[in-house]
């Protein structure tokens, strides 16, 4: 036989395996089984996404509240005293913190200099 004459064999030969195979395949009752076995794959894959979306969404409102929580906290507090930030509302520092951020002291004016001094002798380089 010819080259060609084998190819077009080989093509019918293969288009009939295709269709028996496809046939095969679809049966009525296999793809049936098939289509509903499917369907409640999808299902189940769609719970579970929706949850999974519930869960992330709860999470997300979760972080969201805290940063606002700690958005208002440093917007009406100096970081340097509030302890859950290591600060101390006792300290020089929470002092001069709020000595600049209002402007004010007792006296009605900022004297930040002395505060200023005093964490520059204390966090400073002494040369000995």
């Amino acid at each position: 036989m010819e080259p060609v004459s084998w190819g077009i064999v080989v093509l019918v030969v293969a288009c009939l395996g295709t269709g028996f195979g496809a046939g095969w395949g679809l049966k009525p009752d296999a793809s049936v089984k098939a289509l509903e076995a499917q369907t409640e794959a999808i299902a189940e894959l769609n719970a579970g996404n929706e949850a999974l979306v519930e869960q992330v969404q709860a999470a997300t409102l979760i972080e969201a509240e805290k940063e606002a929580k700690i958005a208002d906290k440093l917007t009406d507090v100096p970081p340097q005293c509030i302890p859950e930030l290591g600060g101390d509302p006792m300290s020089a520092e929470c002092q001069w913190a709020w000595c600049v951020r209002t402007g004010e002291t007792d006296k009605q004016r900022c004297e930040a200099s002395k505060l200023t001094d005093l964490l520059i002798e204390r966090y400073g380089c002494k040369d000995e």
